[in-house]
This record gives structure tokens, sequence and C-alpha cells, in this order.
């Protein structure tokens, strides 16, 4: 690193590196290898380059939940993204017209839109931006499902730079990628991506392992016995509601987020009259619960129709759902992590408890009754 020291020199006073040292070795390994070897480099010189910078900083090395090597953040061969591909695309748009290598590509939506884009030799240097144009334009039909998923494929990479990034509001990211909102099964595959494809785990498990063992549990606790009378006679919904209550008594608030243990269930599940509009939802009196992160809530009751609408009431964003309560749970989960959410904090054991289901790593400090549950659940034949 001759030709900027002071990020060595802070490396080896700190053993890591800030965000404006990590900027300036992107620019300065960026400038070297456009030196070497132009604009656009081989396809193996820039994962080289990745494994160089890790070599030399392994601290920077991130891996999450165990995939990658550790050197992706800064390449990615697989979807071809990274610090080093975008400095490198930025350097790019200022080249002159007959120093750009690109050709006219033409893409027609099922509208018979033609839409003209700028694109490289390899189709993942098309600009992120006029996908993301192409995907707002594209109606949410069965028709356009396989285009629209393709789309949101492309600018995956993209995406999680910016939500990890920017940390934008839940109304910026439903405005940039509004598909999530009438399409939530998108949520199913987005969270897959992020996880390492672990989106059915709560689905599979839920119903059919976790909530015969939670009954064990509560069934050993007088206090909690009450709860679960009756419960052989129930619809699938109102079982399932009445475990996501016993959760709450088994996993209640801690600490500034201490509430009313029976009104902690609200914060994850309320209900509204039969015939409540949904575009009403996001009024202060739409619900009894003063929550400011994503809820469900029920038009209707558990034993008759009803519908699941995600409800955030601070963003003004409702997205109904077609499913059950199991389903709908499953949804909000979701959206909390593709949306890089903070969990409520009347919830964070419950949502901590969820993050078991789901076979990920703990997210939160507020563990140990969690733990205590997994144990209980372990002991339960």
């Amino acid at each position: 690193m001759k030709k900027a020291p002071q990020i060595l020199q802070e490396y080896k006073t700190t053993g890591f590196l800030s965000m404006q040292s990590r900027k300036l070795l992107v620019k300065t390994c960026i400038g070297d290898l456009v030196e070497r070897c132009g604009f656009y480099p081989l396809n193996g010189d820039k994962p080289a380059l990745a494994k160089s910078i890790i070599a030399t900083f392994p601290s920077l090395s991130v891996q999450v939940a165990g995939q990658g090597e550790g050197f992706e953040h800064f390449y990615d061969p697989a979807s071809h993204s990274g610090f080093l591909e975008i400095k490198l695309r930025n350097l790019r748009r200022n080249l002159q017209q007959e120093e750009r290598r690109y050709r006219k590509q033409k893409v027609t939506s099922d509208q018979g839109e033609t839409h003209t884009f700028n694109a490289t030799e390899t189709e993942n240097d098309n600009t992120t931006n006029e996908w993301v144009t192409l995907i707002k334009r594209l109606r949410a039909s069965s028709e356009n499902l396989s285009a629209i998923k393709s789309e949101m494929e492309k600018t995956f990479t993209h995406r999680r730079a910016w939500i990890t990034r920017e940390s934008p509001t839940l109304a910026e990211i439903l405005s940039e990628y509004p598909r999530f909102l009438d399409m939530p099964s998108l949520l199913d595959s987005e969270f897959g991506r992020i996880t390492g494809e672990k989106a059915d785990l709560f689905l599979r498990k839920w119903e059919a392992n976790i909530m015969p063992k939670l009954k064990a549990v509560a069934a050993m606790e007088p206090r909690l016995c009450t709860l679960l009378k009756g419960i052989e006679d129930m619809t699938k919904d109102e079982a399932c509601y009445t475990m996501l209550v016993l959760l709450t008594h088994l996993l209640p608030p801690v600490g500034v987020s201490r509430c009313s243990t029976k009104t902690t269930i609200t914060y994850l599940l309320d209900f509204v009259l039969p015939g409540t509009r949904i575009a009403s939802l996001c009024s202060d009196s739409s619900a009894s619960s003063t929550t400011h992160q994503p809820q469900l809530i029920c038009i209707g009751d558990l034993w008759s129709l009803k519908q699941y609408v995600i409800v955030a009431k601070n963003d003004k964003v409702t997205i109904p759902l077609n499913d059950g309560l199991t389903c709908a749970v499953d949804k909000l989960f979701k959206l909390y992590w593709v949306c890089n959410l903070s969990y409520p904090p009347q919830l964070c054991p419950v949502f901590t408890f969820f993050e078991y289901i789901y076979d990920l790593l703990f997210s939160t400090q507020r563990k140990a009754k969690v733990l205590e549950l997994i144990a209980q659940l372990k002991a339960c034949k």
C-alpha cells in the first residue's frame, strides 16, 4: 500500500478500517487495477484482487451464516457485485463514447412497452437503476411473475447493499420496490437468498413440531393451563393464535419494553371489526395497539371469514395477505429481515425465538429466556 500508507497504519493501530479508509482502499486498488488491466479487466482479476485485500486485512473478511469465503463483499463472482465492481462502474460512466464497450439492448414488457438499456458484453453490467425502473412498470400479475422475479434477482445485490448501507424506511423501500406490496410471495424468495434457503422452515416446523411442544411445556405450568382449554376443538388459526399468546407469556417483554402480558400479543396481532376498509388501517383509531413497528391486523375474527394484513402505521403501509395465520406470521417476520427493521421491543424475545425456528443466528441480546425455552422444548418427546 505504497500509495496510501495511512490505511496500513490505521489497520495496525485499530485492527480494522473506518468507512473512509475502506473507500480509499477500494479507490487505490481499482486505480492500480485499471492502470494494469484497463477499465474492463478479465473475469479472474477482480476476485483475485478481493482475495488479496482480505489476505492483507484479515479482519475485513465477512461471512454470513458461514457462507462464502469472506471476500465477496469486495467482489462476488456469482453476482458480479461488490465494492470493487461499484467503483469500476462509476469510473466507466466518465469514459468517452469511443472508450466504452457496450451495445444497445431492447427489452419489451408484457404491456408492449419497449425499454432500451446500455449493456456491456456481459448481462451483469446492466445499470441497476434501469432494471429497477422496469420492475416498477411491470404490472403485478401471474403473467408477469416470471419477469418480475428475474429482475428482482438481478437487482438483489444492489438492493441488499442499499438497504444495509442507507437504512431506508419501510416506505422508501416499498416505493423503490413496490412489487413487495402487491406480490408478498417475493418476500419468500428474498428471505431465502438472504438466509441461505431457509424460507420454508417456519411453515414446516411451527404447526407440526413447535406447537405440540409448546403445549407440553404449558401443561406443566399451572398458570398457563387455562390458555389450553378447548384447544383440541379450535380451528387452525385459533390454535395458532393461542400458541402465540402462550409464547408471549413464556417470553414476556423485559427492560424498558416491559408492558402488560395481556397486551403484548397486540404488538404481533390485533383485531378490527369485519368490514373495516384496509385503507383505514393506518389511522390511529384502527386498532388498539400503538406499536410503531409493522404488525398483523386481522379484519374479522379467527373462527369465521377474515383477512390478515401487515400494517405499518408510521409508514402508511398496508400489505394484504391471502393466507392463514401461520403463513401471515411467516410473512411478517420475513418483512422485518428483508427490510432490515428492528424488532418491536415488546416482542424482542418472541422474535428471537422465531430466529431459532428459522435456524438463524440470534441477532439480539435478549436470549436467556429463549435459550431456557429451547432447552425445555428439546426435552419434550
